[in-house]
């Protein structure tokens, strides 16, 4: 027999409470662990090995290196530049001086210069020798790493600004240098590799460090075989290990938990930390791949916790025992309303979006709800008796009881139930109004669903066929994901003399994955000053002015959206690329399209894809294309600008 636990309201012996541990000086997270610069740690094994504790520097280089590691070891960054120029002017072959100068470079481009320069200096300091004579082990040689160091910066840059192939060769080559991977830039090649779409390359990766245990390689090899086989069961298995590897991933990847601005330093296998990298890494090659969020929530029951789909319910009907049941309860003079009706919104059910509905029995009487179920389906006369058996026999509101008069809407439904109805004694009136359903669903409509964004089709003006436009070409323009092509912090200036207003600035979102889409700016001075921080983001919240459209699963979708979308036949790239477009206004107001906006917009999504392909960042180029836009056309001259 099981014992009761001891009420602890009750006087008595009580264990006596745990005391927390206090901590100890330097532990908890009052004082984080910080590690030094990996470079100082070099410092000293470079002492050990060469057993000269305190020795004086013999050469200029010797010196120049010294003053890069007091350089490292100066927490005020204008000092930590000085040192790294000072010891530049005393040896220019120390390249991780150069490092530290890309480092801390305002821009971009200027850091490029910089890292190519430490590229070099390496190579000078290392002489061609030590790359015939130590490619395959280049890491565990000391004086190789410095060199290593500013390649993989380099790299990091180059991709940054869009150069991809360029950024690809370098990570590639390091591997040829130094397999063993000590720094792990084979993580970051995959990513790009899957972004890229170079899957073959890809494979091959994977297979060369087939035993790596992280969850990087685990959902990277899941997402691979979803893009050659499908939703197969052989894909299924490797996206089942993955999560096995790293429960967490799928959390970040489906977006249930925002990603952090800046990645832990540090990462453990199976943490938070260890996806929160991989999603940084991989939510775009993952958000790029129609289909693949869709597939991995179907696969993991719902989203990233795990919901599961809900199941349809089976119906019943009148049967001979039902109808018994219900004779045998007391007949009240009450009169209530029955109806089924569907909800204004679409859900995700089983990995397709359905239109719930919802079945209400309502009392006149007792005032309020007799019975109420939500359905994934248009319900069956079957299945609507059932709601209407369940008001009788176990009511929301007062005891068990028939109604005397039941007020339908006419329809074949209520031709079938009511014979059954009239051998209980309750009389079915079909008409045309139901006042108290009306009040009750709307009220619930707003309980459940709160104050849904308007849709596009409210707006004055704007028809179907003219969303029709803008859902063709956005779908044209998430198929092409000009995303990949593209580095950070560029844009492209757009004029167009049909439309009022411009020049406007569009920046091709994606890179990152937290968000896929194009937005037309109107200040290019406020641009500049987000991309260089010096606005905080609330402060840039709140100036901003733009034309922004997102690429979303249907949850983040106004609700009329989608039915319209569904009624109309608008065209959608895949289950997670459903567009969302509004206007953002001073301050934090944001409103649906103008009609001209919707045509601006249609018009930039057809014409920047074929624009990135014909002119990389830095071609100034003006470039007039003439596309189609709503019922006519629009030419748009679009150059990249010369310095962002």
């Amino acid at each position: 027999m099981a014992r009761k636990k001891p009420d602890e309201s009750q006087p008595g012996p009580k264990r006596p409470p745990r005391k927390k541990p206090t901590p100890r000086a330097g532990s908890g997270p009052e004082a984080p662990l910080v590690l030094p610069d990996r470079r100082l740690i070099e410092r000293g094994m470079r002492d050990i090995l060469t057993g000269q504790f305190g020795a004086a520097a013999e050469t200029a280089f010797d010196r120049a290196r010294e003053l890069v590691y007091d350089a490292l070891e100066e927490p005020d960054p204008t000092k930590r530049a000085g040192l790294a120029r000072e010891a530049l002017a005393v040896s220019p072959d120390v390249a991780d001086a150069y490092v530290l100068l890309a480092e801390q470079a305002p821009t971009r481009k200027e850091a490029l210069a910089l890292y190519e320069q430490a590229v070099a200096a390496g190579e000078r300091a290392l002489g061609p020798e030590a790359f015939r004579d130590h490619a395959g082990h280049f890491w565990g040689i000391l004086e190789t790493r410095p060199y290593m160091r500013a390649r993989e910066g380099l790299a990091m840059v180059l991709w940054a600004l869009g150069r991809q192939d360029e950024a690809v060769s370098h990570l590639r080559d390091m591997l040829r240098l130094n397999p063993g991977d000590n720094q792990g830039v084979r993580y970051n090649l995959a990513a790009w590799l899957l972004l890229l779409d170079r899957d073959d390359e890809l494979e091959r990766l994977l297979d060369r460090y087939d035993g790596d245990g992280s969850a990087a390689w685990a959902y990277n090899r899941a997402l691979l075989a979803f893009r050659r086989q499908g939703d197969t069961p052989e894909s299924r298995k490797q996206l089942k290990a993955a999560q096995k590897s790293n429960r967490h991933v799928a959390t970040y990847l489906l977006q249930d938990e925002p990603l952090p601005a800046e990645g832990p330093p540090y990462y453990s296998r199976g943490g938070e930390d260890e996806a929160m990298l991989y999603a940084q890494q991989g939510l775009s090659a993952w958000r790029s791949t129609p289909g693949a969020l869709a597939w991995m929530k179907d696969v993991f029951g719902g989203k990233g916790r795990g919901k599961k789909a809900v199941k349809k319910t089976a119906a019943a009907g009148p049967t001979a025992a039902g109808l018994a049941r219900l004779k045998a309860l007391r007949r009240e003079p009450d009169e209530w309303q029955v109806d089924a009706r569907p909800m204004p919104n679409l859900v995700e059910s089983g990995g397709e979006l359905v239109q719930p509905w919802l079945i209400l029995a309502v009392s006149r009487q007792h005032k309020g709800i007799m019975a109420l179920e939500m359905d994934l389906q248009p319900p069956s006369p079957a299945r609507i008796w059932d709601v209407l058996a369940q008001a009788m026999s176990r009511p929301k509101l007062g005891k068990p009881h028939r109604p005397g008069e039941l007020q339908v809407l006419a329809g074949p439904a209520w031709e079938e139930l009511a014979p059954h109805l009239e051998e209980l004694g309750v009389e079915c009136l079909q008409g045309e109004e139901l006042g108290a359903i009306d009040f009750v669903f709307k009220d619930l409509i707003g309980h459940l669903m709160g104050d849904a964004p308007p849709g596009l089709l409210e707006t004055p003006g704007v028809t179907p066929e003219l969303v029709a436009g803008f859902y063709e070409a956005a779908a044209g323009f998430y198929r092409r994901a000009p995303w990949k092509s593209l580095g950070y912090e560029e844009a492209i200036r757009v004029e167009c003399d049909r439309f009022r207003g411009g020049p406007w600035y569009a920046v091709v979102m994606g890179r990152s994955g937290m968000t896929l889409g194009l937005t037309l700016y109107t200040d290019l001075d406020l641009l500049r000053r987000m991309w260089s921080g010096r606005l905080a983001d609330e402060r840039s919240a709140r100036l901003t002015v733009a034309l922004t459209v997102h690429f979303d699963p249907p949850p983040h979708i106004p609700p009329a959206d989608l039915l319209a979308g569904r009624e109309h036949g608008w065209e959608v790239a895949g289950p997670d690329a459903y567009p969302s477009i509004f206007k953002k206004e001073k301050g934090m107001t944001m409103r649906p399209p103008l009609p001209w906006e919707l045509e601006l917009m249609e018009a930039c999504l057809r014409a920047i894809p074929d624009f990135m392909a014909a002119h990389r960042p830095g071609d100034t180029t003006p470039d007039r294309r003439t596309v189609r836009a709503g019922s006519g056309e629009a030419t748009l001259v679009l150059a990249w600008l010369d310095e962002t």
